[in-house]
């Protein structure tokens, strides 16, 4: 498996891809042509991806630009914490040199990859989905579990710290101090996901919390 967001992987669309992603489907510049020696990694949903809001209003770019370092924006618009997971594995089974800092937002843990869907995408790992009703009710305590694990997984063995972004609450313990709420103060272009003064605001947290 590839550490990809394309055909081979999340979207096999077919479709040429957007102007501003990089040969691998990702928002921002080809990886060979990232700074490794100074970088921050950041996963996550189309919140990380930054639906709704020009790539220099993301708060990824807003960050890097702020600490003067190049950055790698590993969001999945739709995905969930199995594309996550999957994508902070392979960049390290790829890439030796480690980033200052991971930012994680962290999806919904209802996602959950869906062999039905992927039968019109010729992919048998698409992106997360969680239309299915019947399911979610039987299968919640399952995919929460799942969600939980997969949390204290990426903490426990990714080589640096992981600062905690969320959007969709992913546990029912009690939220520690420092996670960092992507919380929406105004709508992006789609009208559905947050605006710039919204990564301006996580931005300016996720800076704080790589400072401390």
């Amino acid at each position: 498996m590839s550490l990809t967001q394309d055909s081979e992987y999340f979207f096999a669309t077919g479709a040429e891809l957007p102007h501003g992603y990089n040969s691998d489907g990702f928002r921002g510049k080809n990886f060979v042509d990232i700074d490794m020696d100074n970088y921050l990694l950041f996963a996550g949903s189309s919140h990380t991806e930054g639906i709704g809001v020009k790539a220099d209003e993301t708060f990824a770019h807003l960050v890097s630009a702020e600490l003067k370092c190049d950055h790698v924006n590993l969001g999945v618009g739709g995905g969930g914490i199995d594309a996550v997971e999957h994508n902070l594995l392979m960049w390290f089974l790829k890439h030796k040199k480690l980033p200052k800092a991971i930012i994680v937002e962290w999806p919904d843990y209802a996602r959950f990859v869906q062999h039905k869907w992927a039968e019109t995408r010729n992919s048998l790992c698409p992106a997360g989905m969680w239309s299915d009703a019947e399911f979610i009710t039987y299968a919640n305590d399952s995919l929460y579990i799942k969600g939980e694990m997969t949390y204290h997984f990426l903490h426990r063995i990714m080589p640096v710290k992981i600062i905690d972004v969320m959007h969709g609450k992913i546990t029912n313990f009690p939220i520690n101090a420092r996670m960092i709420w992507h919380s929406e103060v105004d709508k992006g272009t789609d009208k559905e996901h947050a605006g710039p003064k919204t990564h301006i605001q996580t931005a300016e947290n996720i800076i704080h919390a790589i400072d401390r």
